[in-house]
């Protein structure tokens, strides 16, 4: 079982920034996950919220800010600088596209693209990138491109599921354990968010995902 780094080592650090997964690199992680939007002049940042009002204090939409703009405000961290974090590392990276967002299925478009820039690199250090999302629309705009994750915290949603990777909720996993096997069995990779209490280790070790993505890398590690 791998553990990814939610929005980085992000229990004890400022969320998606360079020192939250250099900390996660040093607490044993074996992967990070993030979330993407892109910025005013087209850049892929790392940001999970619209704006950037809970993380920084101040208000600015992403969609509307230059990525200068925006730095000047939070200490951000761009897909590309991680992903050649991740590459120099050698951890895997789940990268979730947010939706909804003005630029639609742009930000998938520009995500396949970086990966492909750099397919080399990421062949060559053997790690798994993932995109993933909650949205069916963004899944189909990288289906065939890339690797790509559903992302869902509804039973029925996971249930019916064909995909080949599904990110599940852990309170959803919680509530209804088999429902993993049954994933399992046909033939599905798992991976729970978000792992961040000694009974959701544990019920992940039991269930033997592939990946849990928690906040707290060490922890996790103590764990599995």
């Amino acid at each position: 079982m791998k553990i990814y780094a939610h929005r980085g080592s992000s229990g004890n650090n400022p969320e998606m920034t360079r020192l939250a997964y250099q900390v996660a690199i040093d607490e044993g992680a074996d992967g990070f996950e993030c979330d993407v939007r892109l910025s005013k002049d087209g850049e892929i940042v790392c940001l999970h919220d619209a704006t950037t009002k809970r993380i920084a204090g101040t208000r600015l939409r992403v969609s509307r800010s230059t990525l200068k703009e925006l730095r000047s405000v939070y200490d951000l961290i761009t897909l590309n600088e991680l992903l050649d974090l991740a590459i120099s590392a050698k951890k895997d990276l789940l990268i979730e596209t947010k939706h909804p967002n003005i630029f639609g299925g742009r930000i998938e478009h520009e995500v396949v693209e970086l990966l492909k820039s750099k397919s080399a690199q990421i062949s060559e250090t053997g790690i798994e990138v993932i995109v993933m999302s909650f949205s069916s629309f963004a899944i189909g705009r990288v289906k065939s491109k890339w690797s790509f994750c559903k992302v869902t915290k509804y039973y029925l949603s996971a249930r019916f599921s064909k995909r080949e990777f599904l990110a599940l909720n852990i309170d959803l996993v919680t509530r209804y354990p088999s429902l993993v096997k049954k994933l399992q069995n046909r033939g599905s990779r798992i991976f729970i968010w978000t792992v961040n209490e000694k009974n959701e280790f544990e019920i992940c070790k039991a269930l033997k995902v592939d990946g849990m993505i928690t906040n707290f890398p060490k922890i996790a590690r103590s764990h599995g």
